[in-house]
């Protein structure tokens, strides 16, 4: 089994470097490749270099799209450590503040979405959501 797989071995050495990948991933991805080859192989496939070169591709794809989606998931910290702490605000002294440099409506309007009242205001659905895209904006520039 050695000979077959190690006649694929310039195929594979060759998608390595035609994907660029990172040479800290090419032994896993070389190997992820041999594997899905060696498979094939014990299948009974017909061996092609066109389906060898396909075989071996996908497995390299799908080895780091794993391997990314694993780096995705880990849990990460969310300050760091050199970075100074944000000051932090009261929610009464938040509202405060929106109060001062919001509109009567536009506050009003917080009111309502606080409380889960704002069908209440009379507005139509597609109103409401532009109000509300646009009352968004403004909250961020005034609290950011």
């Amino acid at each position: 089994m050695n000979e077959v797989l190690n006649q694929w071995m310039p195929l594979v050495n060759s998608l390595l470097s035609r994907l660029s990948i990172h040479p800290n991933e090419q032994d896993e991805c070389r190997q992820a490749a041999l594997l899905r080859l060696w498979k094939s192989i014990e299948e009974g496939k017909v061996m092609t270099v066109t389906f060898a070169r396909i075989r071996a591709k996908g497995a390299m794809l799908d080895y780091l799209a794993t391997r990314n989606r694993t780096l995705a998931g880990e849990v990460a910290v969310e300050t760091l450590p050199e970075l100074p702490r944000q000051q932090t605000f009261s929610f009464p002294y938040l509202l405060a503040q929106l109060e001062e440099e919001l509109s009567v409506k536009e506050f009003a309007m917080i009111e309502a979405l606080l409380h889960g009242t704002e069908d209440t205001l009379g507005y139509s659905a597609a109103r409401l959501r532009s109000l509300k895209s646009e009352l968004k904006r403004k909250v961020q520039a005034i609290l950011l």
